[in-house]
Formats: structure tokens, C-alpha cells, sequence
């Protein structure tokens, strides 16, 4: 599998500015979230202490993040890095020695 750490913010500009709006959609954002991790493929997620921004870490196919990111949007803008573990680290370093 495909391990992704994503950074993401919510882009409050476009967020409704009546209070019961924002909740119905931070809510209906907030379930999408639970559901991922309780799937098991969002292994670690958070928010960062000062609020609207935080991070996830997921193994899955790229194809299966972008669904997810998708279902996000516009509210929430993401940076999605893909990672290598040591293991792939010293693979690819093997693989270049003469």
C-alpha cells in the first residue's frame, strides 16, 4: 500500500456565516473523518492545537486518497506528500550502488 502523510486546513472563506450552517457542514465533514479511520486506512488523524488546520497519515492506494479528499472539498484544502518507510529507503539506496 501507498503510505500518505496529508496535511490539510479548512478554508473558512467559503464556510456559511450563520453558526447552525457551519455546524451541519462541519458535522457532515466530521462524519466522513470518523468513517475513514474506523475503516482502518486513516491510521493516525488531528487537529493542530490552534484549530482549523491538522494532519492524517493513510495506507491506501493514491486513487482511494483522492476519493476521500474529494468528499472533502471545498471545505477543507489538503497536501497530500506520499512517504517512503527505511525498509524502501535502503531498497531504492541498494539499487544505486555500482
Amino acid at each position: 500500500m501507498a503510505k500518505s502523510l496529508i496535511l490539510w486546513e479548512m478554508d473558512t472563506a467559503i464556510l456559511p456565516k450563520q453558526p447552525a450552517e457551519q455546524m451541519a457542514i462541519l458535522g457532515k465533514l466530521g462524519t466522513i473523518t470518523k468513517t475513514a479511520v474506523d475503516s482502518g486506512k486513516v491510521k493516525d488523524w488531528g487537529i493542530f492545537a490552534g484549530g482549523g488546520a491538522g494532519y492524517s497519515i493513510v495506507d491506501e492506494p493514491a486513487t482511494e486518497t483522492l476519493t476521500r479528499v474529494m468528499l472533502l472539498m471545498p471545505y477543507i484544502k489538503f497536501h497530500v506528500n506520499p512517504v517512503l518507510g527505511i525498509d524502501e529507503v535502503m531498497k531504492v539506496m541498494q539499487s544505486m550502488q555500482p
